[in-house]
């Protein structure tokens, strides 16, 4: 009899081990449902900045009036040439060179290296594109693709901000505005 209560008992314990054991596992499973368990195989989302360069409103308007101008107005003379013109600050292009190597050499003058991103080598590349009128006043400045560090990015920005006004353009540049890519690279370099 002894031992018919005995194993009773052991039974007791062993069917509520198991209910303990469920219930348990039930919960579990749902609090961490949504979430994922391998981390590794889940790929992170990726977010691109893009800059989209447009040309003023008033030029928008002055196209829009031209598209649906009678076809009385229409002209037959040939079009106008381009009112812009992007190019890098890095061009070998005859016209544009002498121009692109006096705003370099500005820029260069008030370009530094942060002492702050040095202690703590921090390094990167970013590429800005800038606007100017026919005056060599800058109009707009944006980062076209960052470092990933905020303070060379702004240190390059104040770098341009800082060499303006540009002398106005020389006459063998015809356009209205010019959109110039500039890239800057921060890179440390060690004595041995």
């Amino acid at each position: 009899m002894n031992r018919d209560y005995s194993e009773v008992k052991r039974n007791r314990i062993i069917l509520t081990t198991f209910l303990v054991s469920i219930i348990i596992h039930v919960g579990a499973i749902v609090a961490f449902q949504g979430v994922s368990l391998v981390r590794g195989f889940s790929s992170k989302p990726r977010a691109y900045k893009v800059d989209l360069i447009r040309p003023p409103i008033k030029e928008i308007m002055e196209s829009s009036k031209e598209k649906h101008a009678a076809p009385s107005q229409i002209r037959t003379e040939p079009p106008v040439k381009s009112k812009e013109a992007t190019i890098s600050l890095d061009t070998e292009d005859s016209t544009y060179h002498p121009y692109t190597k006096v705003i370099k050499e500005r820029i260069r003058t008030h370009w530094v290296y942060p002492l702050s991103a040095r202690q703590n080598l921090i390094e990167g590349r970013l590429l800005i594109v800038f606007r100017l009128d026919r005056g060599g006043n800058l109009i707009d400045c944006n980062i076209a693709y960052s470092s990933g560090h905020e303070i060379l990015d702004t240190h390059a920005l104040n770098a341009i901000q800082s060499a303006t006004p540009f002398p106005p353009f020389p006459e063998s540049i015809t356009v209205q505005f010019l959109n110039i890519r500039a890239s800057f690279a921060y890179k440390l370099r060690f004595e041995q």
